[in-house]
């Protein structure tokens, strides 16, 4: 994709505009007197990179060294600074983001993208991975009948599996390496700021259901069912902690970005859950539950494939007594790591999946 340098640049609104590639023309629709345009379909053509501002509502899509700025509602973009007209509002419906297309196809460009040529093996290599403990501080997390606490837990592990990970020669960073509250944001911000390969969130289970047992992990996506549905309003709840709503978490304008942001890492970050559900069940002797997805806020603005695993359930008696112990943890941990050794050497045999 090519933006021009500013509206300077941008032929006059009585010009003819360029025309979109068959791909996107057949997708428009007409809106407020205009055809439309829907901008996941643009962003997936072009490989246009996607960020999110929730305090100011503004997308940004960046291609090269060009950047476009717009805001649902509004008729002007900023294209590398300078505003320019859209012709019409960026408009929000069908669970989509939709945009001018006589605007849009001023900055596209006209020809068809290069398929993108094969890339020479080492490329792709996975070198750092954010360890995620799940809440702490003032926030326990899960408490079991013996008075196990989640917090507690997924510390130990997350703890364990670093080591681990480090003595393979990759560099992990952990969101918390003491009992201290870290807020869900600031998880996900801290792995874009270490620019991270790969982030891993580990949390333990609960359910009134006290028979209830094993591990399971996810990746971000819509609910797989009612019980992924309710761990992760479970899971979400710290929001309260931060003094967020959780209602407002799940806006319709923010889903939709979450699907832009994460429609490129959603297939490497399900083979990530696959994987780590295959490594904990060579060490643990309790039920894979297998891979699900659900809206979890934490993994919401991770800008790499993320996952979050649940080693157990603390609300099972023998479960919870099985994960106060160090060395079941320590079983948990090398599952854990056995999953992701196994998603790296895949994914950098493979060029990251391309071969």
């Amino acid at each position: 994709m090519a933006f021009a340098a500013g509206c300077a640049t941008v032929p006059p609104q009585t010009s003819k505009p360029a025309a979109l590639s068959a791909e996107l023309a057949h997708t428009t629709i007409p809106m407020h007197g205009l055809d439309y345009l829907p901008l996941n379909a643009a962003c997936r053509r072009y490989r246009m990179e996607v960020s999110w501002e929730p305090a100011t509502q503004v997308l940004q899509l960046v291609s090269g060294t060009a950047a476009v700025r717009l805001s649902p509602g509004f008729s002007t973009a900023l294209v590398n600074g300078v505003a320019c007209p859209l012709g019409g509002p960026v408009v929000v419906r069908d669970g989509q983001i939709w945009v001018p297309a006589p605007a849009a196809s001023r900055w596209l460009s006209p020809v068809t993208p290069t398929p993108p040529q094969a890339l020479p093996l080492g490329l792709h290599a996975i070198r750092t991975i954010v360890l995620d403990p799940g809440h702490g501080g003032q926030d326990p997390g899960a408490i079991g009948p013996g008075a196990v606490r989640e917090k507690e837990v997924v510390l130990d592990v997350a703890r364990r599996l670093r080591d681990r990970l480090a003595g393979e020669g990759i560099r992990v960073y952990m969101t918390r390496s003491d009992d201290r509250f870290i807020s869900l944001s600031q998880r996900a911000a801290f792995a874009n700021q270490r620019n991270a390969d790969l982030f891993v969130s580990i949390h333990a289970n609960s359910s009134r259901a006290r028979g209830a047992s094993g591990y399971e992990t996810y990746y971000l996506s819509d609910a797989t069912d009612d019980a992924a549905r309710a761990l992760a309003a479970a899971e979400n709840a710290s929001l309260e902690l931060e003094g967020i709503a959780a209602a407002g978490a799940t806006k319709d304008t923010e889903a939709i970005v979450w699907d832009l942001l994460n429609t490129e890492n959603r297939t490497e970050s399900r083979e990530l859950a696959a994987a780590v559900c295959r490594g904990m069940k060579w060490f643990l002797p309790s039920q894979n539950r297998g891979v699900k997805s659900a809206r979890f806020y934490v993994l919401k603005w991770a800008r790499m494939p993320a996952v979050l695993i649940e080693v157990g359930f603390v609300t099972n008696r023998t479960e919870g007594q099985r994960l106060e112990s160090a060395t079941y943890r320590q079983r948990v941990s090398d599952g854990i790591a056995q999953g992701l050794l196994t998603y790296k050497s895949l994914y950098e045999s493979t060029n990251g999946f391309s071969n």
